[in-house]
């Protein structure tokens, strides 16, 4: 299928309605007409999507039944394809779409620094010292500022200019938020993001 990198926040099914497919007397199937135009939109999500076809309830493969031509979505702006129909399938139809800016900075952590978030800290272990976490926040938007959330938070946790978090010696349980600001682009809205740090 199509990757629509950088572009719908779901992947989207057009479904286009055409006549079922005859078969004729020697059991050789009638190619099935496709044709019409339709509209679709969403938001920006920086990952990588799939746009589906179906025909009458058919999900159609890309280079079996149909292939696409036209300007690949990447970002936010308003787009064309061409779908011809190939093997079973003739005709074309027409696809406008608009990718509209995300409503929030889109942006993503590095992997290992996820699996340890995600995973959270044990107080246990940082009674007696302090650790050190590198956010290392990726986005299209220049990230503008890094903030402790809360003023008692700010007693337990430290974060540095460049996204270094400290997690403070004899941290107490609970969850720390840091907001991480972030510069608008074309593809999304200036705006802030939350991180949760966990420490149980």
């Amino acid at each position: 299928m199509l990757n629509m990198k950088k572009a719908m926040a779901v992947a989207m099914t057009v479904a286009l309605m055409v006549p079922s497919t005859a078969f004729a007397a020697t059991s050789s199937p009638v190619k099935t007409t496709i044709s019409g135009s339709y509209n679709i939109s969403s938001q920006y999500t920086g990952k990588d999507e799939v746009l589906k076809i179906t025909v009458n309830g058919k999900e159609l493969v890309e280079g079996t039944d149909f292939v696409i031509d036209g300007q690949q979505p990447t970002a936010a702006g308003s787009y064309n394809l061409k779908i011809k129909g190939i093997g079973l399938y003739q005709g074309d139809a027409t696809i406008a779409y608009t990718i509209t800016k995300a409503s929030k900075p889109v942006y993503k952590l590095n992997k290992k620094t996820e699996k340890k978030l995600a995973k959270g800290f044990k107080a246990k272990k940082l009674k007696n010292k302090s650790k050190k976490i590198k956010l290392k926040v990726k986005s299209d938007g220049k990230v503008v500022s890094y903030k402790v959330k809360g003023k008692k938070a700010k007693k337990w946790v430290k974060v540095s200019k460049k996204g270094v978090v400290t997690l403070m010696k004899g941290i107490k349980k609970g969850t720390y938020k840091i907001r991480v600001k972030i510069k608008g682009t074309d593809n999304f809205k200036k705006g802030t993001r939350t991180i949760k740090i966990v420490v149980k």
